[in-house]
Order: C-alpha cells, then sequence, then structure tokens
C-alpha cells in the first residue's frame, strides 16, 4: 500500500473538477500467474499446493480495482499446454508474467516460455522458495535448481527477468511483487497512449527540453500530438463569467491565500486558460502536456502560464513548464508508478548550501497547490522572473509558497532519448524561501547535496529536475531495467569543482 505524503487539498479543486471533462476510466493491469514442476519425478499434491496457496497470496497483494489476476490452477509439465493457456490470456493481453517454481521442470517447458516471452515482450518475476527438508528426506521439489534451470534457458534466448528465492513468509515476497506490479502497470498504461505537446514546440534554446519522439515510442509506446497555442486560447471564452468568477473567488478568499498583487484581467485570464487546457488534455485522452508557456502567452496574450499548470497540476493531470517534454514523460512515470500519490513539481536546482548538505529546488510558480507547506499559505503574483525587468509590465497568474516538508525521490530522464536518468533519494526540511516561486531545500539520502549537483555538472546534465513525494527509488530500478535505462550514479566527490565534457 502506498502511503500519501500531502494531506491538503488543491485551491479550488472540487469546484474547477466540476467545470471540465472527467478523467476516462483507467484500464485494469493483467498480471498472470503460472507455475511449473513435473510429476514423474517430484511430489506433485505439493507441487500443486504450492502453485494455490502462492497464487492465493499473491492475489491479495494486488489491489482488485487496480489489476486482474489470471491464474493456471496446476502446474504446467507439458509445453504445449503452457502455450496455450499463455497465448488465450494473451488475447485480453498479459502486462506481467508470475513464473512460480513449484518443483523442477523440463527444457521444453522452459524454452517454450521463452520463446513466447521472446515474441511477447512481456515482464516476467521468476519465484521460487525452500522447500521441506530435515536429516534425510528426500528432495521433494528441487526448486531452486528449477528456478536455475529455467533461468539459464531464458538467459540464452536474451529473454530479461526478475528473480527472488526467500521463504514465502519474508516481507519481500510482498515488497517485491508489488513493485513488480507497479512497474508492469506503469508501463501498460502509457502502451498506446499520446501525450500532448501544447505549443508545438519548446520554448527557444531550451534545447534540453526536446525529445527524440521516436525513440520514446520505441521504449514507451508513447506516442504524441502537437497543437498551436491558438487552439488552446481560442477555448478560454467557452466558460462563462459566473463559473470564472467562482474560481477567482475561491482561491483569492481562500484562508491561506495571503497577497494578491495580479490585476483582475490577468487572474481570470489564468482560470481560462486552465480551463481551456484541461479540457483539451481530457477531451484528447492526453496521459500528460508539455506547455510552452512562453514567450507567445507573455507578448500577446498577457498573461503567465504558470498558475494556470499549478491549476492543471492539482487535477491530476500532469503539465510540464516550458515545453519540456523529457520532464513531463518522468512526471508521469512518477505518476504511474505511485498510483497518482506522488504529485511531481518541476523544479530547477538553483541552491546549494555553502557546507554542502542542501540544494534547494525551485521554480516560478506551476507546482500544484497542494504542495504548499501547512499554515504558511500562498500568495498569487505576477512572474518573478519578468517584475526583473519591469513590475509594472509583468504578467501572472503564479501561485507562490514554500514547499512541504517531507519524503521525496528526484529524478530526470535526460533529453532526448531517456536513455539514462539521474535519481536520488531525501527530504525537503524547514527552511525559508530564498527565492520567490514554488521553494523547497532537500537533504540528500546517502550522499551530499553537494555531490549530487557536483555529478549534475560533470555530466552537464538536463536543468530541470521532478521532485516527487514519498521515497520510490527502489521502484525507479526496477522500471529502469524494463525499460533499458542506465542509471547514472553520483560519482562528484562534493568539493565545487570538477571535470566535464568526456
Amino acid at each position: 500500500m502506498i502511503k500519501s505524503e500531502i494531506s491538503l487539498e488543491g485551491v479550488a479543486t472540487d469546484f474547477i473538477a466540476s467545470l471540465i471533462p472527467a478523467e476516462k476510466p483507467r484500464k485494469k493491469t493483467r498480471i498472470a500467474f503460472v507455475s511449473v514442476a513435473i510429476e514423474i519425478h517430484f511430489n506433485w499434491d505439493l507441487a500443486r499446493e504450492t502453485t494455490l496457496s502462492v497464487a492465493e497470496s499473491i492475489r491479495q497483494m494486488l489491489p482488485e480495482e487496480q489489476y486482474d489476476f489470471i491464474v493456471a490452477q496446476e502446474p504446467f509439465q507439458d509445453h504445449t499446454e503452457l502455450q496455450q493457456f499463455l497465448d488465450d490470456a494473451a488475447h485480453g493481453g498479459i502486462d506481467g508474467l508470475v513464473l512460480c517454481h513449484s518443483a523442477y521442470t523440463t527444457g521444453e517447458v522452459a524454452s517454450q516460455l521463452g520463446t513466447w516471452l521472446s515474441k511477447h515482450k512481456t515482464p516476467i518475476f521468476s519465484l521460487a522458495m525452500p522447500e521441506p527438508m530435515g536429516n534425510g528426506l528426500n528432495l521433494q521439489a528441487n526448486r531452486l535448481c528449477s528456478q536455475n534451470f529455467v533461468l539459464g534457458i531464458l538467459n540464452s534466448l536474451d529473454v530479461k527477468y526478475q528473480w527472488l528465492f526467500c521463504a514465502p513468509q519474508d516481507e519481500r515476497v510482498e515488497a517485491e511483487l508489488q513493485r513488480f506490479a507497479r512497474v508492469s502497470r506503469t508501463l501498460s498504461q502509457l502502451k498506446g497512449r499520446k501525450a500532448l505537446i501544447a505549443g508545438a514546440s519548446r520554448v527557444p534554446g531550451f534545447y534540453d527540453c526536446e525529445v527524440n519522439e521516436l525513440e520514446i515510442m520505441k521504449k514507451l509506446e508513447l506516442g504524441f500530438d502537437r497543437v498551436n497555442l491558438i487552439d488552446i486560447t481560442s477555448r478560454m471564452s467557452e466558460f462563462k463569467d459566473d463559473d470564472v468568477q467562482e474560481v477567482k473567488r475561491l482561491i483569492l478568499s481562500h484562508p491561506d491565500c495571503k497577497l494578491n498583487n495580479v490585476p483582475d484581467k490577468q487572474v481570470e485570464d489564468t482560470i481560462r486558460l486552465a480551463l481551456a487546457l484541461m479540457a483539451v488534455a481530457r477531451e484528447g485522452d492526453y496521459l500528460g502536456v508539455s506547455f510552452k508557456n512562453w514567450p507567445e502567452l507573455f507578448d500577446h496574450l498577457n498573461v503567465a502560464g504558470d498558475g494556470a499548470m499549478a491549476l492543471m497540476n492539482d487535477q491530476g493531470i500532469i503539465v510540464a513548464d516550458e515545453a519540456d517534454t523529457g520532464a513531463m514523460i518522468t512526471m508521469l512515470l512518477f505518476k504511474e508508478l505511485r498510483h497518482g500519490l506522488s504529485k511531481p513539481m518541476l523544479s530547477d536546482i538553483s541552491y546549494l548550501s555553502s557546507d554542502g548538505e542542501r540544494l534547494g529546488v525551485w521554480h516560478n510558480g506551476s507546482a500544484a497547490t497542494c504542495l504548499r507547506k501547512q499554515g504558511a499559505g500562498f500568495e498569487c503574483r505576477k512572474h518573478g522572473i519578468l517584475e526583473n525587468y519591469d513590475e509594472e509590465s509583468a504578467w501572472g497568474m503564479l501561485f507562490e509558497f514554500l514547499v512541504e516538508p517531507g519524503p521525496v525521490t528526484i529524478a530526470k530522464y535526460q533529453a532526448p532519448s531517456i536513455d539514462t536518468v539521474l535519481a536520488f533519494e531525501g527530504e525537503i526540511v524547514e527552511s525559508d524561501m530564498k527565492f520567490r516561486g514554488t521553494y523547497g531545500e532537500v537533504i540528500p539520502l546517502g550522499v551530499s547535496a553537494a555531490q549530487v549537483v557536483g555529478t549534475i555538472l560533470d555530466k552537464g546534465l538536463d536543468h530541470h529536475w521532478i521532485v516527487g513525494r514519498g521515497h520510490f527509488a527502489e521502484d525507479l530500478k526496477v522500471l529502469n531495467y524494463w525499460l533499458g535505462v542506465e542509471d547514472i550514479p553520483v560519482s562528484n566527490a562534493g568539493e565545487s569543482a570538477g571535470f566535464g565534457g568526456q
């Protein structure tokens, strides 16, 4: 069970939800279960009992509202029957396969499984456990050798797999199987779906926000549509004035709203932009949006898109600033792995403490408002970076706040092909607000902030980082294995110096 790390509600979330199309129902993830054994030499009753007891324990681990669990009730010892079961199950789709080594098996069964997996590219989890033993007791199942034998054949057939050998009561069984199921679900939810690049391209000069769409399709089977900003902004007038005024009232009269310096029209236009973008995303059934929020919105609409994105992220509709599509993909993976509870936030790393222990995550104000620190409130402001040039001509509306302390995982799948990723866990801790916007300070776990920043600079990594609530780096490692993504280790000594370009 994944625990929510955030208890606050987003600002005006319920009323906004009533103004936009509802999210379409999510499909269930289908996990199949098979076991293998051979009757002629081993205890068949024990193999059958093992099959049923393990299958039932796994069924109880998987929330039925999210998973369909398809179980073969008998161990397979005939390779043609195994193929028939897998082919039949595949008609409805198999998103993950659990293999239980109830006893020793044959090479024909193992090779049939391997050739099927070679064609269907389905994640597989191999599970075996110790068996009854004692002084002079006959070997009744030979499960460990069965696992060794089968995995050797899968390896020879270039089939990827996960495996675990431990007692059924070991807590690792539930932890690792649930992790495998979450990863299988994440991959299945993205297959055949689309995301939206709103604005049709990235913002000027932000080269690390671009992705290679074909490489992303190869890894995730996720496609992309591109629409021009006019396709969004032309729909802003569709929403009733009374509804826009009510959203504005709910925001500005909220007890946590400590300041508003944004002219009414900019507040209203921000709300209309948010509703239009959310309507397009829901109508198109897009999993997420990367949004080109400048310079056209500044120059032609006289509004900043950050506040609109904050309201959108509050609805659980992933949207990334500055049309950073790699960041949007990272946010999507965070959301799916954590069943929507990660509340991902796009940030720059904009501060490193003098002792090298803390780093500051900051951005202009597009993070979900539910991430605000309890009791500290939020401010509705004009764009702080635009104000550096001219306060009078700066546009709004943005939500600015300190971020709620707590456990986080931070990562970015690197542009343009998400072949590599740097990920680390940490804690957002109490701090002052060093920069206006959305801000929090992180103490990484296991490494220093200076080592993390040094590695980023040594490797010349992308400049946006995604902050997700909770610790789930182990989930990311499993996901990366199945995606073929390389984990970048933290390698800098943490002395605020280094070498790059190698």
